[in-house]
């Protein structure tokens, strides 16, 4: 059962909805995140947020990953140091949050089959529509690895804006240099669209600079009935790893005071390269709308820590097939989608080759059998083909075949104009990665599957919006890694669940205040690891609470003014699965403010400070010994305050 406590502390935060809110909740928003078609989030049976371009221009965040952060549900984590190598985690998954949490740019999915971050370092805030954050399963329309849920990041692109060129300039601290330009030019029939990105900077820690080039160009051509849209992007970067900062009480070592912008890894870094290339199309047939994609990936890394190295290179060819029809009052929409990857490890530790072919149909409708209420149903099968050949242990080589199968129930009803209700139940699953493959204790991994249930309430009056959501998901064969292995396991049974409260409101035609809080648990629910006895325990990296405040303020129609406090609640760290380590992860308050002015038709200016007051914190750390009581813990420090000042040049 939910513990009762936090439950309560959310209900009496929902009674005072001036002093709470959620970040950008667009109730009657057409979203195309949840179901990959264009239904209105009113009729979903779904806790969906939208982040408008002016929530954007209001927000001090520096990249997608911080904007992110600032959502109900959302814990971002860093074990880079890079200002763009955040990790997404929705629901609490921690760790493998990457491998839980889908991110999409246009539709298109970024995540990789390893256990890389999506690399959003090249889409610039100024150049994205909207950003549709979807909490909970996606299995259905996406296949694996979105129970926690699904992020689709829209560019602005095709025919909705104006013929232009904007260019943006930023300097700020720690040496940060960044030029972001974009063009777009249309006529009836073909719109083009370019992008070029480069950045340099030191970050925070010492050995931790950073490089990223990024590019692209899309082309749209539009004709009676529909579209085609070609697209290519490339991205290169470099970043130098500066290691964790070691704390050994025993030995009075405390390198997080003492000295945290050091590095215990001076000659550590990290190369990735990348591109990607792709083909969209739309087109009216037999009544209702024929969507075919087609997106091909090529990434090469090379990371090197101490005397350690690892070398990979990945292939990538995403299809996907779907049809779309109103039928009276209701909605259907069929599909089939495809995966293809092959990826080279040559490693210290691994040298593995991992095939994997994936072949999933599903089909998912809305039905509305009556005004106010929408019922909707869906399911997906899932063919999955590995074959994994393990050169560093032939032992662990081998060939499989599995059928997985996802499937989701949802209602929602309007009890009055301003008040609808929902609840939703639902399968999910997720396959091991090439990651997870190549180092796996007992390979082959089990399927990851979760049984998730939901319900919800929004409210929407005018101005003001409160929304609430409370989640349960029991997971059986969990894939993760286990430092008391050194492997990659299925876990015995664990368990998600939580509430997460959003809302916002006008305070005065110049004020608008917004906010949330979460509160989410995630534990083992039985099993056993290298003797411990887990059940019960918390599930490392996962904050019980989360909270974000933000404050918008208009002093007049050229300028804005945000303010936004952000609150992660203490964690345990990575590798203490046991629960033994006395010492948790801190929790931390950071206070961020940003102030733009459009000077005229062709001018902006901003500038950022983030972690106003140089709060010293750190959202990442790991116990040293895994098992045991030796005390030693190792901690990658947050950035102190800085300060981004950008000038934007539109024509």
């Amino acid at each position: 059962m939910f513990n009762t406590k936090p439950l309560a502390a959310l209900v009496a935060l929902a009674c005072a909805p001036a002093a709470m809110a959620a970040t950008v909740t667009q109730l009657d928003e057409v979203v195309v995140t949840a179901t990959r078609v264009a239904d209105k989030a009113s009729e979903l049976p779904a806790n969906v947020t939208v982040i408008t371009a002016a929530d954007i221009a209001s927000s001090p965040a520096r990249t997608v990953q911080e904007l992110l952060s600032a959502v109900a549900g959302v814990h971002l984590f860093n074990m880079s140091g890079s200002a763009s190598g955040g990790t997404v985690d929705l629901r609490g998954f921690g760790v493998t949050g990457v491998s839980n949490t889908l991110i999409l740019v246009d539709g298109v999915k970024q995540n990789t089959n390893d256990l890389a971050v999506p690399n959003l370092a090249g889409i610039p805030l100024q150049a994205i529509e909207r950003i549709e954050v979807v909490r909970g399963s996606g299995a259905v329309a996406y296949g694996g690895g979105t129970t926690g849920g699904v992020v689709n990041i829209i560019t602005r692109n095709g025919f909705k804006d104006q013929p232009s060129v904007r260019a943006t300039f930023t300097m700020g601290s720690q040496d940060l240099k960044q030029l972001d330009v974009a063009v777009h030019q249309a006529s009836a029939q073909v719109a083009l669209d370019a992008y070029v990105q480069s950045m340099t900077g030191d970050n925070y820690r010492r050995n931790n600079a950073e490089r990223n080039d990024n590019g692209g160009i899309s082309a749209t051509w539009r004709h009676d009935g529909g579209d085609v849209r070609f697209y290519a992007r490339n991205s290169n970067q470099g970043l130098r790893l500066p290691g964790g900062r070691q704390i050994d009480p025993a030995a009075g070592i405390n390198q997080f005071a003492s000295d945290s912008r050091g590095t215990s890894s001076p000659n550590d870094y990290a190369e990735t390269r990348a591109q990607d290339y792709g083909l969209q199309a739309r087109q009216e047939l037999a009544g209702g709308l024929v969507y075919f994609d087609l997106a091909q990936r090529h990434k090469n890394t090379f990371t090197n820590w101490g005397s350690a190295h690892d070398q990979r290179s990945a292939d990538e060819t995403n299809t996907s097939l779907r049809y779309e029809r109103e039928l009276g009052a209701h909605r259907l929409a069929v599909g089939v989608d495809g995966q293809n990857s092959a990826t080279d490890v040559d490693g210290t530790y691994a040298t593995s080759r991992i095939k994997q072919q994936l072949l999933g149909v599903f089909a998912d409708a809305l039905l509305r059998p009556q005004a106010g209420t929408t019922v909707n149903v869906g399911v997906r099968n899932q063919h999955v083909d590995d074959d994994v050949s393990n050169l560093s242990s032939p032992s662990h080589s081998y060939q499989k075949q599995q059928e997985l199968n996802a499937w989701q129930l949802g209602i929602r009803q309007a009890l009055t104009p301003s008040l609808d209700v929902y609840a939703k139940l639902g399968q999910s699953f997720r396959i091991a990665n090439a990651d997870e493959q190549s180092y796996a204790a007992a390979p082959p991994l089990l399927p990851q599957v979760s049984h998730d249930k939901e319900v919800g309430v929004a409210w929407l009056q005018g101005g003001s919006s409160v929304r609430a959501a409370l989640f349960r998901y029991d997971l059986n064969n969990e894939i993760h890694y286990n430092p008391l292995s050194y492997f990659n396991v299925n876990l015995d049974p664990t368990r998600r669940q939580g509430v997460e409260l959003e809302g916002k409101t006008q305070l005065a035609p110049q004020w608008q205040l917004n906010g949330n809080l979460t509160w989410q648990q995630a534990t083992f629910r039985s099993g056993v690891a290298g003797g411990v006895d887990l059940a019960g325990n918390t599930v490392p990296m996962v904050p019980h609470w989360l909270a974000n405040v933000g404050l918008t303020w208009l002093p007049q129609q050229a300028t804005r003014v945000g303010l936004e406090l952000q609150y992660v609640g203490k964690q345990r760290m990575d590798n203490d699965e046991a629960n033994q380590f006395a010492t948790q992860l801190s929790a931390y308050t950071l206070v961020n403010l940003k102030l733009s002015h459009q000077y005229s038709k062709h001018v902006d200016v901003s500038l950022a400070v983030n972690n106003l007051l140089d709060k010293r914190y750190a959202s990442y750390g790991y116990r040293e010994d895994n098992i045991g009581s030796t005390g030693k813990y190792d901690l990658l420090p947050g950035s102190g305050r800085t300060m981004q000042a950008s000038l934007t040049l539109s024509y």
